[in-house]
Protein backbone atom coordinates (compact mmCIF):
# COMPACT_ATOMS: atom_id res chain seq x y z
CA UNK A 1 0.00 0.00 0.00
CA UNK A 2 2.82 2.41 0.25
CA UNK A 3 2.47 2.57 -3.70
CA UNK A 4 -1.04 4.26 -3.28
CA UNK A 5 0.01 6.55 -0.29
CA UNK A 6 3.03 7.79 -2.44
CA UNK A 7 0.97 8.38 -5.14
CA UNK A 8 -1.60 10.22 -3.20
CA UNK A 9 1.55 12.23 -1.46
CA UNK A 10 2.58 13.02 -4.82
CA UNK A 11 -0.80 14.41 -5.62
CA UNK A 12 -1.25 16.64 -2.80
CA UNK A 13 2.06 18.25 -3.53
CA UNK A 14 1.01 18.84 -6.73
CA UNK A 15 4.00 16.71 -8.14
CA UNK A 16 1.65 15.30 -11.58
CA UNK A 17 4.66 14.33 -13.33
CA UNK A 18 5.12 11.91 -10.44
CA UNK A 19 2.10 10.98 -10.10
CA UNK A 20 0.90 9.92 -13.52
CA UNK A 21 3.04 7.31 -14.21
CA UNK A 22 2.69 5.96 -10.44
CA UNK A 23 -0.77 6.04 -11.24
CA UNK A 24 -0.57 4.52 -14.53
CA UNK A 25 1.68 1.58 -12.85
CA UNK A 26 -0.81 0.81 -10.11
CA UNK A 27 -3.51 0.43 -12.13
CA UNK A 28 -1.63 -1.48 -14.61
CA UNK A 29 -0.83 -4.00 -12.31
CA UNK A 30 -4.43 -4.20 -10.67
CA UNK A 31 -5.46 -4.54 -14.13
CA UNK A 32 -3.09 -7.29 -14.77
CA UNK A 33 -4.08 -9.01 -11.60
CA UNK A 34 -7.49 -9.25 -12.23
CA UNK A 35 -7.07 -10.60 -15.45
CA UNK A 36 -5.11 -13.55 -14.55
CA UNK A 37 -7.38 -14.48 -11.78
CA UNK A 38 -10.17 -13.77 -14.67
CA UNK A 39 -7.87 -16.71 -16.82
CA UNK A 40 -7.75 -18.89 -13.86
CA UNK A 41 -11.65 -18.57 -13.24
CA UNK A 42 -12.24 -19.52 -16.81
CA UNK A 43 -9.55 -22.46 -16.84
CA UNK A 44 -10.87 -24.14 -14.17
CA UNK A 45 -14.41 -23.93 -15.29
CA UNK A 46 -13.37 -25.47 -18.82
CA UNK A 47 -10.96 -27.52 -17.57
CA UNK A 48 -12.22 -28.99 -14.22
CA UNK A 49 -15.98 -27.94 -14.51
CA UNK A 50 -15.99 -25.55 -12.22
CA UNK A 51 -19.44 -23.35 -11.98
CA UNK A 52 -19.45 -19.99 -13.31
CA UNK A 53 -19.15 -17.14 -10.46
CA UNK A 54 -21.43 -14.71 -10.77
CA UNK A 55 -20.30 -10.89 -9.08
CA UNK A 56 -23.50 -9.42 -7.21
CA UNK A 57 -23.42 -6.66 -10.00
CA UNK A 58 -24.09 -8.90 -12.32
CA UNK A 59 -27.81 -8.93 -13.70
CA UNK A 60 -29.94 -11.46 -13.18
CA UNK A 61 -32.87 -12.60 -15.59
CA UNK A 62 -35.33 -10.79 -13.68
CA UNK A 63 -33.72 -7.80 -13.97
CA UNK A 64 -32.49 -8.00 -17.83
CA UNK A 65 -36.38 -8.65 -18.53
CA UNK A 66 -37.44 -5.60 -16.71
CA UNK A 67 -35.31 -3.34 -18.23
CA UNK A 68 -36.61 -4.85 -21.93
CA UNK A 69 -40.01 -4.28 -21.01
CA UNK A 70 -38.67 -0.56 -19.54
CA UNK A 71 -37.74 -0.14 -23.02
CA UNK A 72 -41.22 -1.26 -24.69
CA UNK A 73 -42.84 1.04 -22.94
CA UNK A 74 -40.27 3.28 -23.80
CA UNK A 75 -40.56 2.76 -27.11
CA UNK A 76 -44.72 2.87 -27.10
CA UNK A 77 -44.50 6.51 -25.48
CA UNK A 78 -42.20 7.80 -28.13
CA UNK A 79 -44.63 6.50 -31.08
CA UNK A 80 -47.35 7.83 -29.61
CA UNK A 81 -45.92 11.27 -29.22
CA UNK A 82 -44.54 10.95 -32.92
CA UNK A 83 -48.27 9.70 -34.11
CA UNK A 84 -49.84 12.84 -32.52
CA UNK A 85 -47.06 15.34 -33.39
CA UNK A 86 -48.18 14.33 -37.02
CA UNK A 87 -51.60 14.55 -36.64
CA UNK A 88 -50.85 18.07 -35.23
CA UNK A 89 -49.68 18.80 -38.49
Amino acid sequence: MTEVADLVDAIVDQDFATAAPMFKDILGTRMNDALDQEKINVADQMFNGAEAELDDDDPDLEDIESAIDELDDDDEDQYEMDFEEDDEQ
